[in-house]
């Protein structure tokens, strides 16, 4: 009997990591399929032929294509925000300054390795449908999750007199705006990498933010 209770849990457990996979592949082939079809023009059918599932299997996982978009973005930028806490982290409090540069290397290194998932973020982006779900409230959290990251930083600067007293949001919405217009611009080269332009970047930030 304690034989057969400890191999129970391994097997559900092999069962859970089986469908993680298999989930992940499907995301991982929505994701290039958005990128070069865009959001109205791709199919579940593109995408289960991508991920080299049937495509009742993808049905399986998400109720519908916004339902699988809405998934892709919610993971990504759930990534990439955790991404730039962790960055942000090994230099605040001690150096905010140090943990704003970090923060926007650690975008811009997110963005190097996913440039598909930016191919559908910023270049076929959908909206979320009348009522919502889920993951696009989910969504909504890790974008003022990233807000308040920078907020923090800036505020940490301010007090620091690093960065001059002023609105902390405006100063944030100023970086990323710079940030995402570089990746934008980045996107029509190609080829050329983001994380080049962190110290750009946060030289241009801190020279306007410093400014009386």
């Amino acid at each position: 009997m304690n034989i057969i209770s400890q191999k129970r849990p391994e097997a559900g457990s092999r069962r859970e990591r089986e469908k993680a996979h298999r989930r992940q592949d499907i995301l991982t082939a929505a994701e290039r399929v958005f990128a070069i079809h865009g959001f109205d023009a791709a199919t579940i059918e593109q995408i289960a032929q991508e991920a080299e599932y049937a495509a009742g299997t993808i049905y399986l996982y998400f109720k519908d294509k916004h339902a699988l978009y809405a998934a892709l973005i919610a993971s990504k930028l759930s990534s990439m925000v955790d991404q730039v806490e962790k960055a942000a982290q090994e230099a605040a409090p001690a150096d905010p300054a140090n943990g704003l540069r970090n923060a926007i290397r650690a975008q811009f290194e997110f963005h190097d390795h996913n440039r598909e998932f930016f191919e559908v973020l910023m270049r076929h982006h959908k909206g979320p449908p009348p009522a919502g779900t889920r993951d696009w409230k989910l969504i909504e959290q890790t974008l003022k999750r990233h807000h308040v990251i920078l907020v923090g930083l800036i505020e940490q600067s301010q007090r620091r007199k690093l960065i001059r007293q002023g609105n902390s949001s405006d100063f944030v919405t100023a970086l990323v705006g710079m940030v995402i217009h570089l990746t934008r611009v980045a996107m029509e080269d190609g080829k050329q990498p983001l994380v080049g332009k962190t110290d750009f970047v946060f030289q241009l930030f801190m020279a306007g933010a410093q400014r009386a």
